[in-house]
Protein backbone atom coordinates (compact mmCIF):
# COMPACT_ATOMS: atom_id res chain seq x y z
CA UNK A 1 0.00 0.00 0.00
CA UNK A 2 1.47 3.39 -0.95
CA UNK A 3 2.50 5.68 1.87
CA UNK A 4 0.68 9.01 2.17
CA UNK A 5 2.61 12.05 1.06
CA UNK A 6 3.39 14.87 3.44
CA UNK A 7 3.15 18.55 2.57
CA UNK A 8 4.01 21.55 4.69
CA UNK A 9 1.19 23.89 5.64
CA UNK A 10 1.92 27.33 7.08
CA UNK A 11 0.99 27.65 10.75
CA UNK A 12 -1.58 30.37 10.08
CA UNK A 13 -3.34 28.28 7.44
CA UNK A 14 -3.35 25.20 9.67
CA UNK A 15 -4.76 27.28 12.54
CA UNK A 16 -7.57 28.53 10.28
CA UNK A 17 -8.43 24.95 9.33
CA UNK A 18 -8.37 23.94 12.99
CA UNK A 19 -10.77 26.77 13.89
CA UNK A 20 -13.13 25.72 11.10
CA UNK A 21 -13.04 22.13 12.33
CA UNK A 22 -13.75 23.14 15.92
CA UNK A 23 -16.63 25.36 14.81
CA UNK A 24 -18.24 22.29 13.22
CA UNK A 25 -17.87 19.99 16.24
CA UNK A 26 -21.03 21.11 18.08
CA UNK A 27 -23.18 20.38 15.02
CA UNK A 28 -21.60 17.18 13.74
CA UNK A 29 -19.86 15.70 16.81
CA UNK A 30 -18.19 12.43 15.78
CA UNK A 31 -18.91 13.13 12.08
CA UNK A 32 -16.95 16.39 12.15
CA UNK A 33 -14.65 16.53 9.11
CA UNK A 34 -10.98 16.12 9.97
CA UNK A 35 -8.43 18.63 8.75
CA UNK A 36 -7.32 15.95 6.28
CA UNK A 37 -10.89 15.88 4.88
CA UNK A 38 -10.82 19.66 4.39
CA UNK A 39 -7.46 19.48 2.63
CA UNK A 40 -8.66 16.65 0.37
CA UNK A 41 -11.79 18.58 -0.64
CA UNK A 42 -9.76 21.74 -1.26
CA UNK A 43 -7.27 19.86 -3.44
CA UNK A 44 -10.05 18.16 -5.40
CA UNK A 45 -11.61 21.58 -6.02
CA UNK A 46 -8.23 22.98 -7.08
CA UNK A 47 -7.77 20.17 -9.61
CA UNK A 48 -11.31 20.69 -10.92
CA UNK A 49 -10.66 24.42 -11.29
CA UNK A 50 -7.27 23.78 -12.92
CA UNK A 51 -8.94 21.60 -15.55
CA UNK A 52 -11.32 24.48 -16.33
CA UNK A 53 -9.46 26.60 -18.86
CA UNK A 54 -11.38 29.69 -17.73
CA UNK A 55 -9.97 29.38 -14.21
CA UNK A 56 -6.51 28.02 -14.98
CA UNK A 57 -4.96 31.38 -15.83
CA UNK A 58 -6.04 32.91 -12.50
CA UNK A 59 -4.83 29.86 -10.58
CA UNK A 60 -1.46 29.98 -12.32
CA UNK A 61 -1.13 33.67 -11.52
CA UNK A 62 -1.95 32.97 -7.86
CA UNK A 63 0.52 30.07 -7.73
CA UNK A 64 3.36 32.10 -9.22
CA UNK A 65 2.68 34.99 -6.84
CA UNK A 66 2.61 32.62 -3.85
CA UNK A 67 5.90 31.02 -4.94
CA UNK A 68 7.49 34.45 -5.42
CA UNK A 69 6.49 35.55 -1.92
CA UNK A 70 7.66 32.27 -0.40
CA UNK A 71 11.07 32.59 -2.05
CA UNK A 72 11.40 36.17 -0.85
CA UNK A 73 10.59 35.10 2.72
CA UNK A 74 13.24 32.36 2.50
CA UNK A 75 15.79 34.86 1.25
CA UNK A 76 15.96 33.20 -2.15
CA UNK A 77 16.30 34.95 -5.44
CA UNK A 78 13.33 36.95 -6.62
CA UNK A 79 11.55 35.52 -9.62
CA UNK A 80 11.43 37.69 -12.68
CA UNK A 81 8.27 38.04 -14.71
CA UNK A 82 7.62 34.95 -16.78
Amino acid sequence: MPQPKVVRVPDALYESLRRIRHSLEPRYQSATPAIQDMVNVALQQFIKDWENSGKQSKLLSDLLEHRKLARERMGGKKMTDL
